[in-house]
């Protein structure tokens, strides 16, 4: 079988990094850092206040349409007592027809 090592650590070589090399590397991952949470809090100071009124849009919506079907929004799982128009019992007269007779 053979094999091969692309990622051979044996042949690579270490170089050292300066000092001021490396602080410079650390102040600039440390302000990247910054200006990532800076976006980061004025996008939630942006979309917190919208999300909170989009819901509380949309509770208003849906307690107005709760109310428009006969729902109680306090209270939507209780059991109603069924309309009149729902209880009440229709008479029919019914025939049977039958299907004509082989000519």
């Amino acid at each position: 079988m053979i094999r091969i090592d692309l990622n051979n650590a044996a042949s690579a070589r270490l170089g050292r990094l300066p000092r001021w090399a490396s602080w410079l590397v650390m102040a600039g991952a440390f302000v990247v850092g910054v200006l990532i949470f800076l976006v980061a809090a004025s996008l939630a100071l942006i979309l917190v206040p919208l999300v909170i009124a989009g819901g509380a849009f949309a509770t208003w919506q849906l307690r107005r349409r709760m109310r428009a079907a006969g729902i109680d929004p306090q209270n939507p799982f209780e059991r109603r007592q069924p309309d009149t128009a729902r209880g009440e019992i229709v008479d029919a007269e019914y025939r049977v027809i039958e299907p004509a007779e082989k000519r």
